[in-house]
């Protein structure tokens, strides 16, 4: 059996003071979580389940501090009968955890688990496990309030101080009205739920949600090059558009390519990805010298200062790329100097580090693997260059990469600790003299076909690790591989001054069968259409998109989309679906994303705020959603139908030059 892996222990680990240990968000994160997942035992199917065993010690927490529950040994069927103690496993009739229903009459309700969340959640609001065995409740109630005041009044912005409270105060009351000795007073989970949800609107998270509010960077022994990132996220739940600045109080400890600072849209979320080296990890590590279990981490002094501040109508508009954090700099100085004082908002965010000796990944149920894995996880190589292409097989879980210096490299990924992990693939030589630029993988054939900047393409089979043929078919770099659904076909183009796309069979020994001419500037990209396979669109520096059939390239059957005059060099395309009505989404190097309704043949949307050219768009293979990234650095997620921006994400190392989507996943595979 394998089981995902949860690194940070279980939750009786945590149970401490209010002075010190999580702070509040992370305990009302671990009781909403702990809510959810009862809910889905209690109501989320026809028959209702009874954990009947839940505790501290069965709550199970991720890197990110998510409650998963745990243990599920003993759970039963809601009508099942009545058993003795005994029967179910339990320690002794004396669990604190057991309500006294079931302790004298062995009764069994939904509200034997009610009875074990109420001891839980007193247990993460009061720190302390014995709860109301300590002291009459009035006086736990008081306690619990004056030392949950005292550490708001420290540790949250002003203006949040009363929300949290009052938030504490309610996750009180709920579980001491789940501990209830009549089980017909205690709460349904859904009433808890619900009142939980209500106390969120109380909160003024000042101009943005921040989450988390420490940031823990999780580093593995396997690899002393590996990177270590965290992730940070900043939810804009209002209706201005907010900038931020981030700033660490060490920034030579991280590793970024561009300034941390840019704009959360109203009602969007922005992801930033934080980077620490290895050497800087150790570095902290050894300064502090940590001894301790995994969920033992170093208070290192290092933090991170988020600035906010709501924008006006035209500010920060037509930000130079060159000049970005100077400009913003500049706006978060002057807009700290006007009279009111308080426009712009500071949140300390603390740095902690795992000691690396403790933090070792999982063995993970390998599937058929390609080659020797030399690495466990993401590793910055000596020779790391830009990467040019990517593209994930559909069915191993493998991905594979080009960059501008001409290198192929493979790479297998698994999940673990809850984030991907990466391992390089060596097991084949490229019989190809001249670097190569674009690469695919022909899953059906077992084999992967690339191109080489000498306008030769190399086939290899990855099964038999052997060269399979090579063949000279264009003059110049190839710039677009492309394989047909489900036909014995192939679309390459090139940098050549022909603009030709070629039509390869291999059921013919990879004759050319058919050449496609109409552009007049280079061809940068090529997707077949997955609803009408005959066809493909290609989209090219002239400023046209071009629609052909495989079946004839007679120019007349040729359909030609001009975009917009000012529109100069198209760069990315792909097809997708809204309202059973097909379309295109097409990256311009003007910063915008056109979509095209194939059936008008017209430009019906643009989607705008990347801020330099269009470099990769991608439909996911699962979600309704859009994915664009730039050159600016960013990726944006798109609601496919409404075209609403849901995300930005920022992973700081540099322009996006490339996109691989991971089917049966929400992950992608930026680069």
């Amino acid at each position: 059996m394998c089981f995902e892996y949860l690194p940070n222990g279980s939750l009786d680990q945590y149970i401490s003071g209010i002075s010190s240990g999580l702070d509040w968000g992370a305990r009302y994160a671990i009781i909403k979580g702990i809510c959810e997942g009862l809910k889905c035992l209690h109501e989320g199917s026809k028959n209702s389940k009874i954990h009947m065993n839940l505790k501290l010690s069965n709550i199970l927490l991720d890197e990110n501090m998510t409650a998963k529950i745990d243990d599920f040994d003993i759970v039963r069927f809601l009508g099942k009968g009545k058993r003795s103690s005994i029967d179910y496993g339990f320690p002794c009739s004396s669990d604190r955890h057991m309500p006294p229903e079931f302790i004298q009459r062995q009764v069994i309700s939904k509200a034997f688990d009610i009875y074990s969340l109420g001891i839980i959640v007193i247990g993460l609001v009061t720190g302390t496990i014995l709860g109301l065995l300590e002291m009459p409740s009035a006086m736990l109630i008081e306690k619990a309030h004056e030392e949950w005041m005292q550490r708001l009044q420290k540790t949250v912005h002003v203006t949040s101080v009363e929300g949290y409270f009052q938030q504490v105060k309610k996750c009180l009351k709920i579980g001491l009205q789940c501990v209830e000795r009549d089980r017909h007073r205690r709460p349904t989970i859904t009433n808890i739920i619900n009142a939980l949800n209500e106390t969120e609107t109380l909160i003024n998270c000042g101009l943005l949600v921040v989450h988390p509010q420490e940031l823990r960077f999780l580093p593995f022994r396997t690899n002393k090059k590996a990177m270590i990132s965290c992730t940070l996220e900043l939810n804009n739940r209002g209706d201005d558009r907010v900038a931020f600045m981030l700033v660490a109080n060490r920034p030579k400890m991280y590793l970024t390519k561009k300034p941390l600072c840019g704009i959360v849209p109203p009602r969007c979320a922005y992801s930033l990805t934080l980077t620490m080296m290895p050497n800087k990890i150790m570095e902290l590590s050894s300064q502090k010298k940590i001894m301790g279990p995994p969920s033992s981490s170093s208070d290192c002094s290092d933090f991170f200062t988020l600035y906010s501040v709501v924008l006006g109508q035209y500010d920060l508009q037509d930000v130079q790329k060159d000049s970005v954090l100077v400009q913003y700099d500049n706006f978060f100085k002057k807009a700290k100097d006007k009279a009111t004082g308080d426009e712009v908002q500071e949140v300390k965010l603390k740095v902690l580090c795992h000691h690396q000796e403790y933090l070792v990944p999982p063995q993970k149920k390998q599937k058929k693997q390609a080659g020797h894995g030399t690495s466990s996880e993401i590793i910055a190589t000596p020779d790391a260059q830009q990467v040019s292409f990517i593209d994930v097989h559909p069915t191993e879980p493998w991905f594979m990469t080009t960059n501008h210096m001409g290198s192929l490299r493979l790479w297998n990924y698994y999940e673990s600790m809850d984030r991907m992990q990466v391992e390089a693939l060596n097991y084949f030589q490229l019989a190809a003299y001249e670097p190569v630029h674009v690469a695919t993988f022909i899953a059906r054939e077992k084999w992967i076909v690339a191109g080489d900047r000498n306008g030769d393409i190399h086939v290899y089979n990855y099964d038999q690790n052997q060269h399979v043929k090579s063949f000279d078919a264009h003059n110049s770099c190839i710039t677009t591989l492309v394989v047909h659904p489900t036909d014995p076909f192939l679309l390459s183009s090139s940098e050549d001054d022909d603009h030709l796309i070629k039509l390869w069979s291999w059921n013919k020994d990879w004759k050319c069968t058919r050449t496609f001419q109409g552009h007049t500037d280079r061809v940068t990209e090529v997707a077949f259409n997955p609803m009408e396979t005959d066809s493909f669109a290609s989209i090219s520096w002239d400023g046209t998109v071009k629609i052909w059939s495989i079946c004839s390239d007679d120019p007349r059957n040729i359909i030609t989309l001009k975009l917009d005059g000012s529109v100069e060099r198209l760069l990315c395309i792909d097809y997708f679906t809204r309202y059973n009505q097909q379309h295109l989404i097409v990256g311009c190097k003007d910063m915008t994303v056109q979509i095209w309704k194939l059936g008008m043949k017209e430009c019906v949307d643009k989607l705008e705020g990347h801020a330099d050219h269009i470099s990769a768009v991608k439909l996911h293979p699962d979600l309704p959603v859009l994915i664009t990234g730039s050159i600016d650095g960013t990726i944006r997620i798109w609601n496919s139908t409404t075209y609403k921006l849901e995300n930005i994400i920022g992973f700081n190392l540099g322009a996006v030059y490339a996109l691989g989507c991971i089917k049966g996943s929400q992950r992608g595979m930026p680069s």
